[in-house]
């Protein structure tokens, strides 16, 4: 019966959307911009150059609303896409503008009419890929067909992907099966500001090291237990730091993390921050690794996947991804404590890879691409 219901909402839903666009589909295409937001951080300026020139509406889910109310001084008109009336107002500026950002998957541009003045850009939240996801993520193929056919409605409304990498547009052409031509070799805008500050970093008594592990939908407490170890067999020359997931919990075990000699950063904390200080990033399959290795080309990156084999079936990881890597994967605390201590390690050709042209410039390029389209030179 709940699935049922479910399925009839998805429907509502869709028609919904279909109606709007519809309504507005015989309006002139405006030369605004709209901003679909869900990741914090992740336009880090880009928004405030569009505001130089164009119109920009801002349209965010409810965990952006602080960063969003942030953005009016640059003078963007903001919608809440997870309220009924804010949902109304983006379908409208959606259907009506000629640009569309979007920097995850929003279910409603399947359905919105698209016409072809519009361009539509996927502006990604990583700027590398180690997870598998789209319609390569494993548990899409256990979703109903109607769900798999809405996926694949949304992935084809965008015309063009930004990249930082050949590595990374691969994995759009497998995981939303595009073409090759849809690539913006641009560089990803949010890692100019990471290129911009990298060297704010601070001189350090104690040599840094975060643990910053992806979003699992089952408990990560072996992780984080782990780390507690870890710090014990340490001692007093490094700091640990630990931000989970936001959606993740620390409840469980919580007597022994209140006990442990670990810094537990809010997930309000800036990830970007943290990277900049950081001397040894410990992560898992977060693309946060590639980010780190953009700013700390001479740091260290460690992968621990201690549970890589439920991980592969219920997720899934890229195919070869472990050949990019700049280092052997740690599957035990023993392995990372060896690798803490290692040395031995060489993030130049990790970056050529996943970095290849994220220069500092991408926001002026794309900037560059979205004045063109913006012309009629789609």
């Amino acid at each position: 019966m709940k699935t049922y219901l479910v399925s009839q909402l998805k429907k509502a839903y869709s028609l919904h959307v279909k109606m709007l666009s519809k309504r507005t589909a015989n309006k002139k295409i405006k030369q605004q911009v709209v901003y679909l937001l869900s990741f914090p951080n992740n336009n880090h300026g880009l928004i405030e150059a569009l505001s130089e020139t164009y119109q920009v509406i801002v349209c965010y889910t409810d965990n952006m609303k602080e960063e969003a109310e942030s953005l009016k001084k640059f003078g963007t008109l903001n919608n809440n896409v997870d309220t009924f009336s804010g949902l109304t107002k983006t379908v409208k500026a959606v259907s009506e503008s000629q640009i569309v950002l979007a920097d995850n998957y929003f279910a409603f541009l399947g359905d919105i009419v698209k016409r072809k003045e519009q361009c539509f850009f996927q502006l990604w939240h990583a700027t590398g890929a180690i997870k598998q996801f789209g319609l390569e993520d494993k548990k899409s193929a256990l979703r109903p067909k109607s769900d798999q056919e809405r996926f694949k409605r949304v992935y084809q409304s965008f015309d063009y992907f930004v990249v930082g990498s050949k590595a990374m547009g691969d994995v759009f052409i497998r995981s939303y099966e595009v073409r090759e031509s849809q690539m913006c070799y641009l560089g990803f805008p949010r890692t100019d500001y990471l290129l911009k500050n990298k060297e704010t970093q601070k001189m350090k008594i104690k040599k840094i090291i975060l643990y910053l592990p992806t979003y699992r939908e089952k408990s990560n407490q072996q992780g984080l237990l782990d780390m507690v170890k870890l710090k014990e067999h340490l001692g007093d020359d490094y700091e640990l730091l630990v931000k989970i997931h936001p959606h993740a919990k620390l409840m469980e075990n919580k007597g022994v993390i209140d006990e442990s000699n670990i810094t537990w950063l809010k997930e309000t904390d800036s990830a970007d921050e943290l990277l900049l200080q950081t001397d040894i990033l410990i992560t898992d399959y977060s693309s946060v690794a590639f980010d780190y290795g953009l700013i700390n080309p001479l740091g260290k990156l460690i992968f621990y996947w201690y549970d890589e084999s439920d991980y592969r079936k219920e997720t899934g990881i890229q195919t070869g991804v472990e050949k990019t890597l700049p280092n052997s994967i740690c599957h035990t605390l023993e392995e990372v404590l060896a690798e803490v201590k290692n040395n031995d390690q060489d993030l130049s050709t990790f970056n050529r890879t996943w970095n290849t042209y994220n220069d500092g410039n991408a926001t002026s390029r794309l900037l560059d691409v979205i004045a063109e389209k913006m012309d009629g030179n789609k």
